[in-house]
């Protein structure tokens, strides 16, 4: 029995295991076929994996060759800008060329004209509004800067204070009581920050300081500079550093140099310059101007270094003006008797002269003084009563006076070389029979062809007038000579038939004698209408006159007196 169990039993694991056994097969098959495909799958993701490997190193590659392709194209592209740059560059040369080679054409062209290359003198007319004054019109003679867009003018009466931007011009009042009143050039220091004002008929210097109130500005009196030995100061300059003083004493004949010393000037040194008037500082070298000469002094010892008697080929006539041209460190100034304006280095050496005295404002007329700072160049253009600014290619004529020269068109066919003058004798000027004589107008006279100087009526020698005769122009017809001036409203009038010698009132400065007219700022005027309003002059009367022969010159009236007095024939005579 016992033996049953156990066979039974052992039966029965047998079957157990067999079970199991298959039960294991199957799973292992299970695992394998799982093992299998996973595998397959693993390997089917794998060949994806590396398929997308593959195209994305292909993708990586093909934005790799993009890039380099970009870059490329943008390499070329600023190779491509660089050549435009430089064939814009070069096509700037090239206009820069053309326009320096059309400018050097137009200034030979210019040259062969009138003599020498000039800027644009009439500019775009800007009024500027002013007190109308009794005794005529403004006359700019010395002007200084004190902002960026103001100035201080001087015209022998009065200071005005200009403002560009506001196209204004006030007479400034002085708070003290002088004996005179004369300021003919002004001067700001920044150093003081002060006014110096050569007070020419009053003998001494002015020191002001520019005061601004609600109700304007004055000039408030500082320092008065007076019994230090100054005749009649025509200019006046400050040292930089303020410790010198320099006055071109036209009275004196002489530059002197002050030395400030316990807030007191004194004397330094003074050197002989015939007609001193215009004075500049700089560094530690003086600049003078004068009648027929420019010189170069040290400015602490007064000694010579350098001289000059000519403004490029011409000879300096009166060099009312020097001053520091800011812009090139060298000189600046203005020769009114030739009418031009010149620029020479601080060896006295000419670089660049322009300009002459004539109608119209293509021309200048007996400019006083030139400056020039960083910004524009500044030219007192005296009887045309305005201030020309020349900024580069740009001209500004500020005006003080009322709309002048509007009735010619063509200004330019007006210009004067200067070159046409030989001393005070104008060269190309016409001559005319007159006393007996041959003459020429002259500056300031009547060169008569034997050498004698018929000097123009002098300040009240003509009915009382106030004003002089500087450059001066003849018109004439069959019955009359008509002599005028660019300096006075004034004019002389000859009698071809009798001798007979008078004068009339036009009333306008700046006018010139042209053929048989008289051209004036506002019109013409004819020989027939101003005849016709003349008064004759008294021979017995001019006779008594003051003054007589200085030389080869006489005044003209005096001489017209005597000529008169002697016999001739009857329908000679006056």
């Amino acid at each position: 029995m016992k033996k049953k169990i156990a066979y039974g039993a052992i039966l029965v694991g047998a079957i157990i295991l067999a079970l199991l056994a298959q039960k294991i097969w199957t799973a292992a098959n299970l695992l394998t076929e799982t093992l299998l495909s996973s595998g397959q799958r693993m390997a089917s993701i794998t060949s994806r994996l590396d398929a997308q490997e593959q195209t994305a190193n292909k993708q990586e590659q093909a934005a790799s060759r993009q890039e380099q392709t970009a870059n490329k194209q943008e390499q070329a592209a600023s190779r491509q800008d660089e050549t435009a740059n430089k064939l814009e560059q070069t096509a700037s040369q090239l206009e820069q060329t053309v326009n320096k080679l059309r400018a050097d054409i137009g200034a030979v062209i210019d040259t062969q004209k009138r003599g020498q290359p000039a800027p644009d003198l009439q500019g775009n007319s800007i009024q500027v509004s002013l007190p109308q004054s009794e005794y005529g019109p403004m006359t700019p003679v010395s002007m200084t800067k004190i902002s960026a867009r103001e100035f201080l003018i001087a015209n022998y009466r009065d200071v005005y204070l200009f403002d560009q931007d506001q196209r204004t011009a006030v007479p400034l009042e002085i708070d003290v009581e002088l004996p005179v009143w004369s300021p003919t050039a002004v001067f700001y220091s920044a150093f003081y920050d002060r006014i110096f004002i050569a007070n020419y008929v009053g003998g001494d210097i002015i020191v002001a300081q520019l005061e601004r109130t609600p109700s304007g500005a004055k000039l408030h009196l500082t320092e008065r500079i007076a019994d230090i030995g100054i005749k009649g100061a025509e200019g006046v300059a400050i040292s930089r550093g303020g410790r010198f003083m320099g006055v071109a004493d036209y009275d004196g004949n002489v530059v002197s140099m002050f030395e400030r010393v316990d807030d007191k000037w004194f004397l330094r040194w003074k050197r002989d310059l015939l007609a001193s008037h215009g004075i500049a500082m700089i560094g530690d070298e003086v600049f003078a101007s004068g009648q027929g000469s420019i010189v170069k002094l040290s400015m602490e010892t007064g000694q010579e270094l350098a001289r000059s008697a000519n403004i490029g080929s011409q000879p300096i006539r009166f060099a009312t003006c020097i001053n520091e041209d800011e812009s090139t460190g060298d000189l600046i100034g203005s020769d009114p008797v030739s009418g031009v304006v010149f620029t020479m280095t601080k060896n006295l050496q000419v670089k660049d002269v322009y300009g002459a005295n004539g109608p119209t404002h293509a021309n200048l007329s007996a400019p006083f003084c030139a400056y020039r700072d960083k910004d524009a160049v500044y030219i007192l253009s005296t009887y045309q009563d305005r201030l020309i600014a020349i900024s580069g290619t740009v001209t500004t004529s500020f005006e003080f006076g009322y709309p002048r020269w509007n009735y010619i068109a063509d200004q330019s066919r007006f210009r004067y070389p200067s070159v046409t003058s030989r001393g005070s004798v104008q060269f190309d000027a016409p001559s005319y029979q007159m006393f007996d004589k041959t003459v020429r107008a002259a500056y300031g006279a009547l060169a008569a062809s034997d050498g004698t100087l018929l000097m123009m009526p002098a300040r009240g020698d003509l009915f009382g007038d106030e004003s002089t005769f500087y450059a001066t122009g003849i018109a004439s017809d069959p019955n009359w000579l008509v002599i005028v001036s660019n300096s006075s409203p004034k004019a002389v009038l000859y009698n071809r038939k009798t001798g007979a010698l008078g004068g009339v009132t036009i009333g306008e400065w700046d006018c010139w004698a042209q053929a048989s007219e008289i051209l004036c700022p506002s019109r013409r005027y004819s020989i027939g209408e101003l005849s016709a309003a003349a008064g004759m002059l008294d021979r017995e009367e001019e006779a008594r006159m003051a003054g007589g022969w200085i030389g080869s010159a006489i005044p003209l009236l005096k001489y017209w007196a005597e000529w008169a007095s002697k016999p001739r024939s009857a329908e000679a005579r006056p």
